[in-house]
């Protein structure tokens, strides 16, 4: 199974053989389980269930610790599906761990982008904004004109207006996998990858498995 869950702990730089440095990002897997799986047959699609970290049963709630008394598996803080995927059934129950990756390997990083709040539209599309010299009347950050003549008469949607940037599902695509640590479970990717520090992604192999 090429799928990990997995939490984002920072960036930082490392050396690598031919003497350059490349910015990398470090990902701890802990507790990441399969418990179940979706077959085609029973559920229509093919897909392998995840419970990532630990949730104290207190704090479970009642359907999740009937669904975790099912597969026999202590409750996780995340529950996750990874589609298009197979886990042996002597795999089922057994901790994932970043050997599952080589180096070299390139992956794909889920994660979900730091929330930025409500922002104008220079901040969130890169606006240049109004002429700050002789006749611009307090719009210098406007967005402009939003409306048009009389046909059709109203503002179409998909207008690059001010509101809520951030907080979205981002795919970071093809990252080099540049150090395994399996003793620390700590996968190093190159480059940056969605969220905040301390954020949860998912790594994923890539369809070709190809190396970079």
């Amino acid at each position: 199974m090429k799928g990990l869950l997995g939490k984002k702990l920072g960036m930082t730089q490392i050396f690598v053989e031919n003497g350059d440095c490349v910015p990398v990002t470090v990902i701890q897997v802990e507790r990441c389980v399969p418990v179940d799986k979706r077959t085609a047959s029973k559920n229509g699609y093919e897909s392998v269930v995840v419970a990532y970290g630990q949730r104290k049963p207190k704090h479970t709630n009642k359907p999740l610790q009937g669904f975790y008394n099912k597969v026999k598996a202590e409750p996780g803080r995340v529950l996750a599906e990874f589609r298009d995927m197979e886990v042996a059934d002597d795999a089922m129950g057994q901790p994932l761990k970043v050997d599952a990756f080589a180096e070299g390997e390139l992956v794909n990083v889920i994660g979900v982008s730091k929330g930025r709040g409500f922002s104008g539209v220079v901040r969130r599309y890169n606006f240049r904004g109004q002429p700050a010299s002789r006749g611009t009347h307090e719009s210098f950050r406007g967005g402009g004109s939003i409306g048009m003549h009389t046909y059709p008469g109203r503002t179409l949607k998909g207008q690059k207006m001010a509101g809520r940037m951030g907080g979205k599902k981002v795919h970071a695509k093809n990252l080099k996998v540049i150090r395994v640590d399996a003793g620390n479970n700590l996968l190093l990717v190159q480059g940056s990858v969605p969220g905040a520090n301390g954020g949860l992604v998912r790594v994923i192999g890539t369809k070709t498995g190809g190396k970079k």
